[in-house]
């Protein structure tokens, strides 16, 4: 009961501080938003029902203003493990692909079943950027991993 308690209230924060922003600026006048063929996203994603540890996890990007991007993720295992880990990565719409431009430090803990962190990354306005989040638990000799990715915002030009 405490860890879908414990679930629960992480994606609840999560949530809470993943609300994009909506840009009042004409998308015609910008770049060309990403295809509409990108993959389904969403920000909170269970991972491989095989699994025996990695539970859950999810990634965000917000616009925070003055051309600053804020970027979260966390991952969930479905109890304590030897180690749990997260990293986030900034990716930015080039008008044909996305290219990395930032890559967080490894939020990793030992013997927890959970791991959050969030970045703030100042970007060069009149983009769309992303967050591509990479996902991780070892126990004993056993390591699942998984890669997850936010929605897109346009962050305006001034």
């Amino acid at each position: 009961m405490k860890k879908v308690v414990m679930s629960f209230l992480g994606l609840a924060l999560f949530l809470l501080f993943s609300v994009p922003f909506v840009s009042a600026q004409s998308l015609d006048d910008g770049p060309s938003p990403p295809p509409d063929d990108e993959p389904l996203l969403s920000i909170s994603s269970l991972f491989d029902p095989n699994y025996k540890y990695l539970y859950n996890g999810g990634t965000s990007v917000s616009h925070i203003g003055n051309s600053k991007i804020s970027i979260s993720g966390y991952s969930t295992a479905k109890q304590r493990v030897d180690t749990i880990g997260v990293q986030l990565t900034l990716q930015r719409w080039t008008g044909s692909d996305w290219v990395d431009i930032y890559r967080s430090p490894k939020a990793e803990l030992s013997t927890s079943a959970n791991t959050y962190t969030e970045q703030e990354v100042t970007v060069i306005p009149g983009y769309y950027y992303r967050s591509k989040s990479s996902h991780w638990t070892l126990h004993g000799n056993v390591k699942e991993t998984g890669t997850l990715y936010s929605g897109f915002i346009l962050i305006p030009d001034r």
